[in-house]
């Protein structure tokens, strides 16, 4: 019996390196944009990104084609983007937004949670804590973002989820000016994830929810009026 050759055993599957890089650049950049690596109004250029990220240009341009079209960046006339700035009622806006969806997602979540996921979200926040005691706000801010959406992935919802993760993407940049101009040292940075997980094992549904609102209502107040040194200290 003759011996197929391998590559036709192989025939209908297509080449994923370049789809890989593809992915990789974007899942990259929406995940600097949603802590906050890009400040409000920054342009970004392609030339520098593809050298950071060590790729040819045509995976960061396509990414940013992407970002554009999730309304996380907006185009300029040279063919690159920019972070939007974004006003107050555009604010306004998105808080009114992020309330009603994450506010649902987290009930889900604290309906389905099981105990395990409850320890893992009190990693979690151990670990918020440990990096706000260390005024260490690039960690502070990456495990705000894991917090939240564990907790939302928790719900089950694959509504949910992709459209919370484009507010996230349009208000990202935001986050990490309101880190900084916040003392959260004490546990006042994790207060609200803290009253979470508190209500999380207690099965109370609501309590989870309006914790996460709670932190949401927070975090848009410091963006409409920042908190002054004697506040924050």
């Amino acid at each position: 019996m003759a011996v197929e050759n391998s590559s036709n055993l192989l025939i209908d599957v297509e080449p994923v390196i370049r789809e890989t890089i593809q992915v990789r650049v974007h899942q990259q950049l929406r995940h600097l944009l949603m802590v906050g690596r890009f400040k409000p109004g920054q342009a970004l250029k392609i030339h520098d990104l593809a050298e950071v990220f060590g790729t040819s240009a045509q995976p960061v341009r396509e990414s940013i084609r992407q970002l554009i079209a999730e309304r996380a960046l907006e185009a300029l006339p040279n063919r690159s983007a920019r972070v939007p700035l974004i006003d107050i009622a555009g604010i306004e806006d998105l808080r009114r937004t992020r309330l009603a969806l994450e506010g649902l997602a987290a009930e889900l979540s604290a309906e389905r949670a099981t105990s395990s996921d409850i320890e893992a979200l009190a990693r979690i926040v151990d670990e918020e804590v440990r990096a706000d005691e260390q005024m260490h706000v690039e960690s502070s801010v990456t495990r705000n973002l894991e917090f939240h959406f564990t907790l939302y992935k928790i719900s089950g919802s694959k509504v949910l989820l992709p459209i919370i993760e484009g507010l996230w993407l349009q208000i990202g940049p935001n986050i990490r000016r309101a880190a900084e101009a916040f003392d959260a040292r004490g546990g006042r940075g994790a207060e609200m994830h803290i009253r979470a997980v508190a209500a999380l094992r207690k099965k109370d549904a609501k309590a989870v929810r309006q914790a996460i609102e709670d932190d949401i209502n927070r975090f848009f107040d410091m963006l409409v009026k920042p908190p002054t040194e004697d506040a924050a200290a």
